[in-house]
């Protein structure tokens, strides 16, 4: 547990800086006490060495992962690897949310304008929202663990010892002896940021690094659902260049078949990013999708059949 404590840098609103320990285990740390009373920030592991370490995992090769393991050397993150999340995420909303406008209005057989109208609105109205919750989520986040935070480095400063036994109680729980529980976290102790992350993780399950651009987010959000969301409309677009002609059906239908290979296409890039089989992602996703449309036709076409018929 305590070879390696969580990897991030550490905030410089809480007054961190650089630290001659980077990257080296607690041992080191504890023989190198004067170093260590200096420590305002630790970094360790880096990205390429856990894909190393997965992959390792994933083919049941211990060489392989005691290998990547003695590796210790800090590499920077990839920038813009934190908006994954919400580009696929937000684009799948916006996908699936169009879709399901889309089929909607098809069931209640409104003409191909009244389509393109009602999705363009949502497709924008609800982008909006969706940026603004994730800004908003992600904001209300990181003030609750800041606010934690804070209370922990207070408990710390003035019952330091109390900290200590709730911790020791809590790793007893977890199976580890009394005194060994005892020794490891008198010894972490020693270190104000790193108990106290330790404290944040494990006592009040919270990632006390999370600090993840909240605008950016919302933003990357947005855009994604935006963009995504408009494969669904591009048959009905396309519909209105001058000298195309394509039936009310076909444009249901090519939307159709866009929108499920960008289902399926969103949905294997997410199965890889949560390490899951891509293609058994794209599947779930693409069902989800069209099951959502097809609720979403029923729904248009019982409503038009008692007594929204002839709506244009």
């Amino acid at each position: 547990v305590l070879d390696y404590l969580p990897a991030h840098p550490r905030r410089a609103a809480m007054g961190s800086s650089e630290s001659a320990t980077e990257g080296k285990p607690l041992t080191h740390i504890v023989t190198n006490g004067s170093a260590a009373a200096e420590t305002k920030k630790q970094s360790y592991g880096s990205t390429t060495r856990t894909d190393l370490a997965r992959e390792a995992f994933r083919n049941n090769d211990v060489e392989a992962s005691k290998k990547c393991h003695a590796t210790r050397a800090v590499e920077p993150h990839n920038f813009g690897g934190g908006y994954i999340k919400s580009a696929v995420f937000g684009g799948l909303d916006g996908i699936i949310t169009t879709f399901a406008t889309v089929t909607t209005v098809a069931g209640a057989k409104m003409s191909s304008t009244v389509i393109l109208i009602l999705g363009i609105a949502h497709l924008f109205a609800d982008g909006i929202s969706m940026g603004l919750g994730d800004y908003t989520s992600t904001v209300a986040e990181q003030q609750l663990v800041q606010r934690e935070r804070v209370r922990e480095e207070w408990e710390y400063d003035n019952s330091k010892e109390e900290e200590i036994k709730e911790m020791v109680t809590l790793y007893v729980n977890k199976g580890v002896s009394q005194n060994d529980a005892h020794l490891i976290m008198s010894t972490l102790a020693k270190y104000r940021d790193p108990f106290i992350d330790m404290m944040m993780f494990e006592e009040l399950q919270m990632n006390p690094y999370n600090d993840d651009d909240a605008f950016m987010g919302g933003i990357v959000t947005f855009v994604a659902f935006v963009l995504f969301g408009s494969v669904p409309l591009l048959s009905y677009v396309i519909a209105l260049i001058p000298g195309t002609e394509i039936s009310s059906d076909a444009q249901l239908y090519l939307s159709l078949g866009l929108t499920a290979l960008t289902m399926f296409i969103l949905g294997a890039v997410k199965g890889s990013y949560v390490e899951q089989s891509w293609w058994l992602s794209g599947m779930k996703m693409t069902i989800n999708g069209c099951l959502a449309a097809f609720i979403g036709w029923i729904i248009g076409y019982m409503l038009a059949s008692v007594g929204m018929k002839g709506v244009s």
